[in-house]
């Protein structure tokens, strides 16, 4: 094995093929979106591409309704760092206990997961549309009062998505923490309970310090995921009603195949990927810090 890793031309055989699916599949087509950018084209083969500049950047960055999802999306970044992370956390150091039955809630947990987002955001739409379950439960047990049109109203359109997501992706967090709990020696649990290390002390001072590396991978798997959010706010909301719940992503959708207009939608395009490489550097920048070892 170590004779292998000293061979450069063996080393490069095994890396090629997926630096190929990684050129094809990735780069050539943000290459392709950065070129169209800078044209005007419906869409149609036969119809030629007009060359237009940084108009579509110009007309995008100008777009209110740019900007309104742009709000959108750094709202549901927010909301889903604070609940997706840590109620996994939480989950996780409660799971790690062992107690009797915790196999079954660990599986509970990680369902939705695995479920398409697509059967997810439907099954959520028909709880909570007007005469859906959560409204008919609340008027049955005399909380009329609380009852809404929970993804219409604009004050809990977008926050209901948010929640909803945040319901969808708590199983992964779980699941990466857990594994990163489990592989804390149980000689350095034992020896910090010595100490005085139990409850909140011992997850403030000893899980989360040494899971830290498995944290981060979290908050940049979270901060990537909620840029390109697309299909549970398609399937929820479309992005309406009148844009209330467009994120870039189905801004970019519309501007596509409902206008027709893909050096705009390309634009979009781009402007997610740099924002993506912004946050992605910012939240490591913030997240910096020694690792332990032990």
């Amino acid at each position: 094995m170590e004779r292998i890793r000293r061979n450069k031309k063996a080393v490069l055989c095994f890396l090629l093929p997926g630096f190929l699916l990684y050129t094809v599949l990735l780069m050539v087509p943000i290459g392709g979106s950065l070129v169209m950018s800078f044209f005007k084209w419906n869409g149609i083969k036969n119809v030629p591409m007009v060359f237009v500049g940084i108009n579509n950047f110009k007309a995008v960055i100008t777009d209110a309704m740019f900007w309104h999802s742009i709000k959108n999306i750094m709202w549901f970044m927010v909301l889903t760092l604070c609940t997706q992370l840590p109620i996994g956390l939480l989950l996780a150091v409660m799971l790690s206990e062992r107690f009797r039955g915790y196999r079954f809630f660990k599986f509970a947990y990680f369902v939705p997961q695995v479920l398409s987002t697509t059967v997810i955001g439907l099954l959520w739409y028909f709880i909570l549309m007007p005469t859906g379950v959560l409204n008919t439960m609340l008027q049955g047990i005399g909380l009329g009062s609380l009852v809404k049109s929970w993804l219409v109203d604009k004050n809990t359109a977008m926050t209901t998505i948010i929640l909803v997501n945040a319901w969808c992706g708590i199983g992964f967090h779980m699941t990466v923490s857990y594994a990163a709990i489990s592989g804390i020696p149980d000689d350095v649990v034992e020896a910090a309970k010595l100490d005085g290390a139990v409850g909140l002390k011992k997850v403030f001072q000893i899980i989360i310090p040494m899971i830290w590396e498995s944290i981060i991978s979290s908050i940049v798997v979270i901060v990537t995921a909620v840029l390109k959010t697309f299909d549970l706010v398609y399937v929820m909301t479309e992005g309406g009603p009148n844009g209330l719940t467009d994120v870039p992503s189905t801004l970019l959708y519309k501007e596509a195949f409902r206008y027709n207009d893909f050096g705009k939608a390309s634009v979009i395009g781009v402007y997610i990927f740099i924002l993506s490489i912004i946050f992605t550097v910012i939240s490591l920048r913030i997240t910096k810090r020694e690792r332990l070892e032990y």
